[in-house]
């Protein structure tokens, strides 16, 4: 009794409690079915500032950067800084070997010695030897047409000769001919003399043939006639035998007469063919003789008369030799021209300037900081080989990227081409004595060209006098030449940037190394628009410092071909994209805001300070990069850090609403639990608000759009899940019951 009864109260405990769960759940989810409850929103209209803002994203980059290369070439010996390292201006930052540079320094030494020499040279004019040079060159080259004209005489005496050789083989040719087409015709006839007599002794024996026949015939008509006599006689048919027998032996003797007669026409029609294939093959022989005779006495005489021009064409090349050989002399008697010692003291200056820049290029093997910063990345390591770049540095500044434009050319330079060639092979007429004279006027000038003394100057003017010795001047002259290579421009760096703008101005350092620097502001306190800084005058040398001078819209760095790259970390710049629809209301002044999402959204005063002047397409859209200036910096800040810049372009005040109570220019105004339609004058539409000029005051409430909430027909299960965060059943501790996972919590607990 007692048990059944504990377990009756056990059951109801159970029951009571599933029942107070349902009621409990009931409570929490509401009815199953479907139903949408409407949500009335309001907002009061309200004096104010209304503001329409433009923003874009992008990544914080250094202020300033700076390409630190070395000019010339080499295999680097020492490096002297690291990643990281802050470096002041005047730093030593490597070197490379320098044995190349001293190797051109002193060929350059070596080549103005030479140069000097040629001055002087031209100065004294001609020595006692080279006058004794000169006569002799006449004099070989006298002998030189004696001999030609000798050789003209011996060339036309041998084609006489040839010619009448030739000659007198086609007369024999042709004699022999006509001598054997005579024994061809003689032999000819023998044969159809001999044919003649064989047909008409064949004709003869034919006809004895017959004769014999008509005999037989009668000697044995007769024999047969006698046989049929009656008696016959005996004697009378021996006798007719015997004339038949004798018929038929005359008859057979004259077949075989016909029979070897028919013999001899055949061997007679043989020999009579064999003899005219003979005497044809004879003939041809005997003309293909003459046509070849013929040929050979055309190519002899056709030989001999490009021998005799190739004579007489040596023999007119002699004589201007001679002649050419005589006006050099003369030229080289002659006092020196003023032209001449003009072109040797040119050639003199620019070796002059040759061994300038050999020393600059040695000076260049050692590479310092054009300017403070602290060095962001090093492209090579000690014992790797170093390309010069033709300009120790170029710097770019927020979204421009200068490659090397300043020191593009050399105010004070040998121009583009040097002069490689200049004077340079300045031989004689006859190249006889070339190695030793001096460059004569007319071969002398042909390669002749020294560099000018101005960095304008491409040619110079050396080449014009012809002077300059073939060997010694040419030693000279290809020194000279190597000064548009060796050049590096550079030093003087020949864009000054845009002044009246502000966008940049160019710096040189004391060895030859320059770059750019962005300047804070213009004359009229303006920031300028960088995008094009580093066109000026860049790229007007072809060769010397080898700087290209152009310049692109990108924020990326040039570490990738640059040695090092110095960084200044004290200000920073943001390029982000906005549309076209954006852009036309952004302009070079205005204030901005810049939050970095990674200092936990702090927000940094900036300022637009350039524009771009080309879009970018991506994928058909089009955009604009406009680059902001960060008047703030804290240590905080890191390259590379993502950011957003906002630029408030429009603002207005006045009572303003939000702009999704607008509708149709007019709102609901609600007052006294009613509700009208009112229409409304708009302004400023910002970002949330809209400004009403008029047909509403400040205070009045309006109705904002209705939020709505809808839920479908679910079963207890799904809403229950739904309302303590979508989570599952599981038990938990000991006690075990449900537990909301996700966002939900627990709805109840079991103890124990």
């Amino acid at each position: 009794m007692t048990e059944r009864t504990s377990a009756s109260w056990l059951v109801y405990a159970l029951g009571a409690l599933c029942a107070g769960a349902i009621v409990v759940a009931f409570l929490l989810v509401g009815p199953a079915s479907g139903s949408q409850a409407s949500v009335t929103r309001t907002a009061k209209a309200a004096d104010g500032v209304v503001q329409s803002t433009v923003s874009g994203s992008g990544t914080l980059a250094p202020a300033s950067k700076v390409s630190v290369n070395f000019a010339p070439s080499g295999t680097l010996t020492g490096l002297f800084v690291s990643v990281g390292d802050h470096v002041k201006g005047g730093e030593l930052l490597a070197e490379i070997s320098p044995s190349s540079a001293e190797s051109s320094l002193r060929s350059a030494e070596i080549a103005l010695t030479s140069a000097e020499a040629s001055y002087q040279d031209a100065l004294e004019g001609l020595t006692p030897a080279e006058q004794r040079q000169a006569e002799i060159s006449a004099e070989q080259s006298r002998a030189s047409v004696s001999s030609a004209k000798q050789s003209l005489r011996q060339d036309r005496q041998t084609a006489k000769s040839e010619a009448a050789s030739a000659a007198a083989t086609v007369t024999q040719a042709e004699v022999s001919l006509k001598s054997t087409e005579q024994s061809v015709a003689v032999e000819a006839k023998s044969q159809q003399d001999t044919l003649n007599q064989d047909v008409s002794q064949r004709g003869t024996d034919e006809k004895v043939v017959v004769e014999a026949r008509t005999q037989l015939e009668e000697a044995k008509a007769l024999l047969a006639a006698e046989k049929a006599k009656s008696p016959p006689s005996e004697q009378k048919i021996s006798s007719a035998e015997s004339k038949v027998t004798s018929a038929e032996s005359t008859l057979k003797s004259a077949e075989t007469k016909v029979t070897q007669d028919g013999y001899s026409v055949l061997t007679a029609q043989n020999a009579q063919a064999a003899q005219l294939i003979k005497g044809q093959q004879s003939i041809d022989s005997v003309r293909n003789t003459v046509t070849n005779a013929k040929k050979t006495k055309a190519s002899t005489e056709l030989r001999s008369e490009q021998t005799i021009a190739q004579a007489q064409t040596s023999l007119a090349s002699q004589e201007l030799s001679l002649q050419s050989t005589l006006a050099a002399n003369e030229v080289k008697a002659a006092p020196p021209k003023t032209s001449t010692v003009i072109s040797a003291e040119n050639n003199v200056k620019s070796a002059q300037l040759t061994v300038e820049k050999a020393r600059q290029t040695l000076s260049e093997t050692k590479l310092y900081a054009p300017t403070e910063g602290i060095v962001a990345s090093i492209k090579n390591t000690v014992g790797e080989s170093v390309s010069g770049s033709g300009t120790e540095g170029s710097s770019t500044s927020g979204d421009s990227s200068n490659s090397g434009g300043t020191g593009a050319t050399d105010s004070s330079g040998t121009g583009d081409t040097g002069s490689a060639a200049s004077s340079g092979t300045g031989t004689s007429a006859t190249g006889s004595t070339g190695a030793t004279s001096k460059g004569s006027g007319a071969s002398g000038s042909a390669a002749g060209s020294g560099t000018g003394t101005t960095g304008s100057s491409t040619t110079g003017t050396s080449g014009s006098s012809g002077t300059g010795s073939s060997a010694t001047g040419g030693a000279g002259s290809s020194a000279t030449g190597g000064s548009g290579s060796a050049g590096t421009g550079g030093t003087t760096g020949s864009e000054s940037g845009h002044s009246e703008s502000g966008g940049a101005s160019s710096t040189s350092d004391s060895d030859g190394g320059s770059f750019h620097d962005i300047s804070d502001t213009s004359s009229d306190g303006s920031y300028s628009d960088i995008a094009d800084t580093g066109s000026g005058t860049a790229g007007t040398s072809s060769t010397g410092a080898a700087a290209t001078g152009t310049s692109s819209e990108s924020s990326s760095s040039s570490s990738s071909s640059s040695f090092i790259e110095l960084v200044d970390v004290h200000g920073y710049q943001l390029v982000v994209a906005l549309s076209e629809s954006e852009i036309s209301s952004v302009h070079v002044g205005q204030i901005a805001t810049v939050t970095v999402e990674a200092l936990e959204g702090r927000k940094f005063a900036a300022e637009v300070v350039s524009l771009p002047v080309l879009s970018t397409t991506s994928s058909g859209v089009v955009s604009y990069d406009v680059t902001f200036q960060l008047n703030q910096v804290e240590a905080a800040l890191k390259p590379g850090m993502s950011a957003t810049a906002e630029v408030v372009v429009k603002q207005a005040e006045g009572v303003n609403v939000p702009t999704s109570a607008i509708s149709a220019d007019s709102v609901t105004v609600e007052h006294d639990g009613k509700q009208e339609r009112r229409r409304v004058t708009t302004g400023l539409a910002g970002n949330t608000s809209t400004i009403i000029l008029s047909g509403l005051k400040a205070e009045e409430t309006v109705v904002l759009p209705a939020a709505s909430t809808t839920s479908s027909s679910a079963s207890l299960t799904s809403k229950l899940a739904g309302r303590i965060g979508a989570g599952g059943l599981g038990g938990g501790g000991a006690g075990g019951g449900f537990a909301g996972g996700g966002g939900g919590g627990a709805f109840f607990r079991g103890g124990g």
